[in-house]
């Protein structure tokens, strides 16, 4: 299964060509201005011209530009130096949701037994006491939501450890076959319990 979320590839793409866009709309600005026109004129034309173009690495986004909105790219990229790199956005780093323990203890699980699905497993691991590791008597306890476990655990690895139990059991089908085989061989072949042996006496002519 693959997931929707966006890879670095392409967020580093979309940000890439979005400041490459800004970047040439500001200097479409500043060349009217050069030009004697008016800085709300230019503005203004410059922003209907730009808005609503499709970026060539993900034609489905367009740029939004309003003018008030250039308005404020234009002060940053002066403050900036001019350059595209005063657009490029900057993500705050996703506060760990899942401890790392939880993942373990659901990794754990699922590597031990077949399950239909990786959000079945999430529920029935989820529904467990102590799954958390904070206890039931906790005055808050830990609730962590399906999209999150996605976020932090591919699915592919749940589908992984499912294939492999499945190699498994067929395995211990097969050596439990072949255990069964050996041993009718060996009964077949020989008594389950030696025979006796006889032993032959002898007068004793003692008085």
């Amino acid at each position: 299964m693959k997931s929707s979320l966006p890879t670095t590839k392409q967020i580093s793409a979309w940000q890439d060509e979005r400041a490459a866009l800004l970047h040439c709309a500001c200097k479409s600005v500043q060349t009217r201005i050069n030009h004697g026109e008016r800085k709300r004129k230019a503005f203004r034309r410059v922003a209907k011209y730009h808005s609503g173009r499709a970026f060539k690495c993900d034609p489905k986004r367009r740029l939004s530009l309003s003018e008030e909105t250039l308005r404020r790219a234009f002060a940053r990229w002066k403050q900036s130096g001019e350059l595209p790199s005063a657009f490029r956005i900057h993500y705050q780093p996703r506060r760990p949701a899942i401890p790392a323990l939880v993942l373990v203890r659901f990794t754990n699980f699922c590597a031990g037994q077949q399950l239909p699905s990786l959000k079945a497993a999430w529920k029935i691991f989820s529904a467990r006491g102590g799954s958390f590791g904070r206890g039931q008597h906790a005055s808050k306890p830990l609730k962590i939501s399906y999209g999150q476990l996605r976020y932090h655990f591919p699915a592919i690895d749940f589908y992984l450890f499912q294939t492999q139990l499945k190699v498994i059991q067929a395995a211990e089908i097969m050596l439990g076959k072949l255990r069964l085989n050996v041993v009718a061989d060996i009964r077949r072949r020989l008594p389950d319990r030696l025979p006796r042996r006889r032993v032959k006496r002898e007068n004793d002519f003692q008085i």
